[in-house]
């Protein structure tokens, strides 16, 4: 920048933020001004002297950069696609059917009652809804005056203009993310369905076992969290007696599972969020080189252009944060302030239950509850297509939720419906993720996550070396027994995997509060991690520990860690973004890599043909390497290692070998090893550990045979096959490079890039101390980020992309960063634009 405008710029802004502007019109009231900076790669810094004025702005900079973001985002929240021909009527209808009517959405709002009023963060909502509104505006006149530049060009293409923001649009959009990244458990159905199929194969008590041995509720050897040495809970297993199910369950199912996966498929061709994951890790004082506590925050909400995420910068009024926000309102989910940095992950537990309701036979719109038949609640929801024409859907409730599927065929009728603690009342119960970028210290972020109900995991880094990890979430506390059988005449037990009964018997009985919340404070190993992964030993409040058995992806980052400590002693700033690497690129099942070695090194003496890949096997270091010409983005790039390759063709096979004749068909019974155990290997794993394992199972999957006898027969029929496919040649076995190409939203063409099982967003964060006598810069923190492809999901109307729609893609392939800038001096030097604008109230 020439020092010259370098240093206008300084002065208007100087001025501004010191002396209030008072508008020739002053029945208008004082305006309140707000300077907008935006850095060399487009990130928007809001300096205002209120929170509403930092809102305001942060509306206005959300629609400059992601409108039609914006626009797909609400529409698909709220069931409006079909009327622009996003989706069609159905697909709205399904979104409905499950979600809130416009004037519940508004209520939801308006009944909110914030926990710290000082924070003021309903009256930041009506500012941000304001800002959007700004923009909107701006662009609708500057188009109807001719000027089209200001209007994403997908608005022209699909012939509409933006209608008004409102908080009925952001309420839609918090609430679709509360149920797709915090709306865990509910999977009863899919449990039930398979319980149900295995038993039909090998008989009632043979099957139950069975279903324990992949779906237990309780697996010992699972990583976690939280150190057995700071916190346990006590063991909490079912017998598995007293299961009463539906017959038709399966079929329920497997509807249910088809208008899923339906709706999925929708969402993310619109580049609406269907994914989650995420991974995060913290490390103390104690284990850092530099004295300081280090993060990092990689949330995994899948890969679309623009991404879900944009960067934004505030700054005032008591807020001093740079983060990741989305399209909804003013919160930065995810970041770093000059107190703290804090991350998130899914947190996975059951916060979700799905009950059934008899029905009425003379009357299905009734439903049966403590000894009466009460009629559903109903409302009519108006769908219009693309052509105008609307179309009236009658939507039903019962106590519990709404209806995910029914069977008026069953004698009697059955319907089934989703009940979670937050119903109605999702701002409230995400209200923390408004707080973090004000919590001054950890008590503050503690406070915050005592709010929210939905399953997350929360992470805190600050200036003064702290490190903390909440698994925050409400979570039912349901009763012991419930319904009368012949068998139970006293009510049946209650297993958390199986659906609810919604006749009365088997209500919840509470939920839980803080102080059942799992949390670590400064543990005492030095460090924490998590990738969605059990909280702590023995937590009682997840359906199963199906996704959360032994050798969970999370004992990568652990192992790494580990390994630095065992070799080092300490992690600096750059093994952190190392650590990323590893479990960007770990191949996953390392345990299993290393039954497959101990079985070929026992048979290479005897058996040539083990002996020919057993080198290369033992050279792959569990890595997607590409390091060897020739490389991404050369199409015919390869990873570096046969012995990939050979694992791979030996994995491919192993599952159906080991599960293939004891397992129902995958049609009849759905994800149970062909999804899960290829996912989360930790049922082959106890297979393979035999007596040793830390679950012992019901069933002898290998059938009497030997584990070692069983992994080199399959291993030498992928090595038949290898060698038809790609010759005798060992060396040349090599496995084509994975790619990932991103979801489109809109008109901005989607790059490809290698794939890297890494965030969507990255931050790396360093809280350095305030030592004694050191001067003020001391205060801010050491932090660098990247949100591929770019800030800007923005093309002009002569289909021209903005500069920044794909400046992070090359940072984020080659694992480099952007630094995040915090004062105000730093980010001036590097501005490339500045803009006043006004907050009218």
């Amino acid at each position: 920048m020439k020092k010259k405008l370098w240093i206008c710029i300084l002065t208007l802004t100087m001025l501004i933020l010191t002396v209030p502007i008072v508008p020739a019109n002053a029945c208008r009231g004082r305006r309140k001004p707000i300077i907008i900076l935006r850095d060399d790669y487009g990130v928007p810094h809001i300096y205002a002297r209120t929170k509403e004025g930092l809102a305001y702005g942060c509306g206005y900079v959300m629609a400059q950069d992601r409108l039609w973001q914006a626009e797909v985002y609400r529409r698909g929240a709220s069931g409006r696609l079909a009327e622009v021909g996003l989706g069609d009527v159905e697909d709205d209808y399904a979104t409905r059917a499950v979600g809130y009517s416009w004037e519940e959405l508004g209520a939801m709002f308006d009944n909110w009652v914030p926990t710290n009023p000082k924070a003021k963060l309903k009256e930041m909502m009506l500012a941000f809804v304001d800002g959007v509104n700004l923009y909107i505006t701006e662009a609708t006149e500057a188009l109807l005056g001719g000027d089209p530049s200001l209007m994403p060009v997908e608005y022209l293409a699909y012939n509409f203009l933006p209608e008004p923001w409102t908080i009925e649009d952001s309420a839609a959009i918090m609430g679709m993310m509360a149920w797709r990244y915090g709306g865990c458990g509910g999977d009863e159905l899919k449990y039930a369905a398979a319980l149900m199929a295995l038993q039909a194969m090998h008989g009632e008590a043979l099957g139950l076992a069975m279903f324990n041995d992949h779906f237990p509720q309780n697996d010992p050897g699972a990583e976690v969290t939280i150190p057995e040495s700071e916190g346990i809970w006590p063991d909490y297993v079912y017998d598995g007696c007293g299961i009463e199910l539906p017959e038709n369950i399966m079929q329920i199912y497997q509807e249910y599972e088809e208008a899923q996966k339906g709706q999925e498929q929708l969402l993310g061709s619109l580049g609406l969020p269907t994914k989650f994951g995420s991974n995060a890790w913290m490390v103390s004082p104690s284990k850092s080189e530099t004295g300081n506590a280090l993060q990092v925050g990689g949330p995994q909400m899948g890969q679309s252009i623009p991404q879900i995420l944009m960067e934004v910068g505030l700054h005032g009024a008591g807020i001093d944060a740079v983060g990741a926000m989305i399209p909804m309102g003013p919160v930065i989910l995810l970041g770093v302030s000059k107190y703290g940095a804090w991350t998130s992950t899914t947190g996975v537990s059951d916060v979700m239950d799905t009950y059934i309701e008899v029905l009425n036979p003379l009357n299905p719109t009734q439903y049966l509850h403590n000894g009466e038949f009460m009629d559903m609640e109903m409302r009519i929801e108006t769908i219009v297509d693309a052509e105008g024409t609307p179309h009236n859907f009658p939507i039903y409730r019962t106590i519990h939720g709404p209806i995910i599927g029914m069977d008026l065929t069953s004698d009697p009728p059955l319907a089934f419906t989703m009940k979670t603690p937050y119903y109605k009342n999702d701002l409230a119960a995400e209200e923390g993720w408004f707080l973090f970028q004000q919590a001054k210290n950890i008590g503050d972020f503690q406070e915050a996550c005592k709010t929210i109900q939905p399953a997350h995991n929360f992470y805190w880094v600050d200036k003064k070396g702290n490190i903390g990890y909440w698994h925050a979430g409400t979570f039912p506390i349901k009763p012991t027994t419930g319904v009368a059988t012949p068998d139970y005449p006293e009510g049946r037990p209650i297993d958390d995997r199986f659906p609810l009964w919604g006749t009365g018997e088997e209500e919840w009985e509470g939920l839980t509060g803080f102080a059942e919340m799992p949390k670590c404070i400064n543990p005492s190993q030095g460090w924490l991690a998590n990738w969605n992964n059990k909280p702590i030993t023995d937590w009682p409040f997840g359906e199963s520990d199906a996704g959360w058995g032994e050798g969970h992806r999370v004992s990568e980052i652990m192992y790494v860690i580990n390994g630095l400590l065992a070799t080092k002693g300490k992690i600096s700033f750059e093994d952190m973004n190392l650590i990323n690497m590893a479990a960007g690129y770990h191949h996953g099942g390392r345990k299993l890599v290393d039954d497959l070695l101990e079985a070929a090194v026992e048979a290479a003496p005897l058996d040539p043909q083990v002996a020919s890949v057993l080198p290369y096997l033992l050279d792959w270091n569990h890595y997607y390497n590409d390091l060897v010409e020739p490389r991404w983005p050369n199409p015919s790039a390869t990873y570096d290692d046969p012995g990939l390759t050979i694992f791979d063709a030996w994995e491919e096979r192993i599952y159906n070998e080991v599960f293939e004749n004891d397992l129902p068909p995958f049609a009849a019974i759905g994800p149970i090893h062909r999804e899960y155990a290829r996912v989360w290997p930790s049922t082959l794993i106890h297979v393979f550990d035999g007596p040793d394992s830390a679950l012992p199972l019901n069933y002898d999957y290998l059938n009497g045979e030997d584990k070692n006898e069983v992994i080199i027969r399959v291993l030498k029929e992928a090595i038949d096959n290898l060698t038809a496919i790609h010759g005798p040649e060992i060396i040349s076995w090599l496995t084509p490079v994975k790619t990932v190409t991103f979801d489109q939203q809109g008109a901005l063409p989607a790059p490809t890039m290698h794939a890297m099982n890494r965030g969507t967003y990255n931050h790396i964060v360093e809280m350095i101390k305030r030592r004694r006598g050191r001067c003020c810069g001391g205060r801010y923190p050491h932090a660098v980020n990247v949100i591929p492809p770019g800030q800007s999901g923005f093309m002009n109307y002569l289909l021209e992309p903005s500069p920044h729609a794909y400046d992070q893609l090359l940072l984020y392939e080659t694992w480099t960063y952007k630094p995040v800038r915090f004062r105000f001096w730093d980010i001036l030097k590097i501005t490339e634009s500045l803009e006043i604008i006004t907050y009218p109230r």
